[in-house]
């Protein structure tokens, strides 16, 4: 057989004090609760991320919708504006006020424009 050295070790067990083992019970409970509460915020933190990721997609998706519509009623307002040039839109009562005459004002300037074009 190799050469074997054996020791031998005496372990004492001692009954701590209530004065000794409390404070130490009572620091490992506080940190146990803070580990839950780390745990807890942690989690939170996510579904806030989730949530702020959420509102961003619905925020980029509303100044979309916003910018489509927005564009699009322009161009309403522009095809009117063909038609009752510098009219005046009441959306309540569904009426335009216009001046007939500006808009026979501007055929006018057009058709003077196309006759100095040839």
């Amino acid at each position: 057989m190799a050469n074997e050295e054996i020791q031998k070790i005496e372990l004492v067990t001692r009954e701590l004090g209530e004065d000794v083992i409390n404070p130490i019970k009572q620091s490992n409970d506080e940190i146990t609760q803070m580990v839950n509460v780390f745990g807890q915020l942690y989690l939170r933190r996510k579904e806030l991320e989730d949530e702020m990721v959420k509102l961003e997609e619905g925020l980029e998706q509303a100044e979309t919708d916003f910018k489509e519509k927005n564009e699009a009623l322009r161009g309403l307002v522009a095809d009117l504006e063909k038609d009752f040039p510098r009219g005046q839109l009441d959306l309540q009562k569904g009426t335009i006020t216009f001046d007939p005459s500006v808009k026979e004002k501007m055929e006018e300037q057009a058709q003077q424009m196309e006759v100095v074009k040839e």
